[in-house]
């Protein structure tokens, strides 16, 4: 069966693969962020313990007075030469890049920093002599301006400063800075012992950790979104999709229909002992409890029509009682306010009923009354007869019956009378009435109501007659 679709709908499969899809790279792109992170942190906390302790060490040999001197006159003492062959040969023993000490002077493009010593390893020693460096040089252009600024701040401070360096010398390096400010015994600011460890590799071998971090989540997120995917539908996009099918279709087929008994929902038949299989069975359940409510409003709609029906209806004759001609009138008088006028009554009042009641019994009553109800039916039938007592009935002319009001009156009559005097039949058979009708009149009549009473006015006045007429 097709269904049209005003929309088109998305696959819940879909969409929760999407999702999950979604949920594992930002998981991803987090893990590795932060793996990331602790891993470097945890590396430079490595570096800067390393480098504080080189620092803390070469700091107890050297004179920093006597350095002072060196720096203000520009001639190497003694204690210096001791200090730069300690150095050399501490850098001979221990993985440091480079140990060093200078004095930024400012952050300028060129000149901006002095060295005043350097160590060197062996090699260096033999091979580089011409790299060495020499007290109170200008280093020219070797540290560029956002390298000088670092080395500033860290002057402003009494303790270890580390920072990262980067700079090309016969290559590209990327070091682990450690400084350490060195004052004479006056409290004098000297200059900066500083210590680099090559970092270079180390961030490469994060990178590529990190690369393998990546692509070993995504292979497991990949994993998990295929398993998620067929759990997912095996055991809520199909359900689902089931019974929304089950739904629509019984929506679809039972439109308009009023067939109580085909109120309910077909079993999807889904079994997943969870939650979508709760759901399905009070649908089911819901479908089923809402045929029995709809059956339940039918039948007492169908109790309430009849008790209304016998609240408004004669037992005797089964013409619409007193009760029903007063809802009618009322419901005439509406129509008259909305401009709709033309409208007659007609009371009739049987004679002689109390003396049959009394001289034949009831039952004989019973069918006189019978029997004048089937003259009147007979005659008006196009209009509402209603018995609104014991031996009164009145009809309510309107239309086609209107505009013959007056011959259908007097074919009334005619029955009447001709039943009145036929002495072949019992007395309870020969039916006399009085006939009252009267117009409503427009300008002198408020309601329906005044035409009753003008009707029953005149009715009674040919009662009258009748009986006068009998004496003679």
């Amino acid at each position: 069966m097709e269904f049209i679709q005003t929309k088109e709908k998305k696959h819940l499969s879909q969409t929760i693969a999407k999702g999950y899809l979604l949920f594992v790279i930002l998981l991803c792109c987090l893990l590795c962020s932060v793996n990331y992170t602790i891993y470097e942190r945890n590396m430079y906390s490595r570096f800067e313990a390393s480098l504080t302790n080189v620092l803390s060490y070469v700091q107890t040999q050297i004179d920093v007075d006597d350095l002072a001197e060196c720096i203000r006159t520009g001639e190497k003492s003694e204690r210096f030469y001791e200090l730069q062959n300690f150095i050399d040969n501490f850098k001979d023993a221990v993985d440091i890049h480079y140990l060093y000490i200078i004095r930024p002077l400012n952050t300028e493009a060129v000149d901006n920093v002095m060295n005043i010593m350097a160590a060197m390893n062996a090699y260096e020693r033999e091979y580089e002599q011409d790299l060495a460096v020499h007290l109170n040089e200008l280093t020219g252009d070797d540290y560029s301006v956002a390298s000088v600024t670092k080395y500033m701040n860290a002057t402003k401070t009494k303790d270890i400063s580390f920072f990262v360096s980067d700079f090309e010398k016969g290559g590209y390096f990327i070091d682990y800075t450690g400084t350490l400010p060195l004052y004479t015994s006056s409290g004098e600011y000297v200059a900066l012992l500083c210590a680099d460890m090559d970092i270079s590799e180390i961030n490469e071998f994060i990178r590529n950790s990190s690369i393998v971090n990546v692509i070993l989540i995504l292979s497991l997120g990949a994993i998990f979104i295929i398993l998620f995917y067929v759990w997912s539908n095996i055991n809520i996009a199909r359900p689902l999709q089931k019974l929304e099918k089950t739904v629509s279709t019984f929506a679809y087929q039972h439109k308009g229909k009023e067939d109580v008994d085909s109120i309910v929902i077909e079993d999807p038949g889904i079994h997943t002992n969870n939650e979508i299989e709760s759901l399905s069975n009070s649908v089911v359940k819901m479908s089923k409890d809402m045929q029995r409510y709809v059956r339940h409003i039918i039948e007492t709609e169908s109790r309430a029509r009849a008790l209304s029906e016998m609240a408004n209806t004669d037992t005797l004759t089964g013409l619409q009682n007193k009760n029903a001609f007063e809802a009618f009138i009322n419901s005439v008088d509406e129509r008259i306010k909305a401009g709709s006028t033309e409208y007659a009554v007609i009371i009739i009042d049987l004679n002689n009923l109390r003396e049959l009641n009394d001289t034949y019994g009831y039952e004989r009553g019973n069918a006189y009354i019978k029997m004048s109800s089937n003259i009147i039916c007979h005659v008006f039938s196009h209009s509402p007869v209603f018995r609104i007592g014991g031996d009164e009935f009145a009809v309510v002319l309107k239309g086609e019956d209107f505009d013959n009001r007056l011959s259908l009156v007097d074919e009334a009559t005619d029955l009447f009378h001709v039943a009145e005097n036929n002495e072949n039949v019992d007395p309870w058979e020969r039916l006399s009435c009085a006939i009252g009708i009267a117009d409503f009149e427009v300008g002198t009549d408020r309601s329906i109501k005044d035409s009753i009473n003008e009707a029953d006015k005149n009715m009674y006045s040919i009662k009258r007659a009748m009986k006068a007429e009998r004496k003679k």
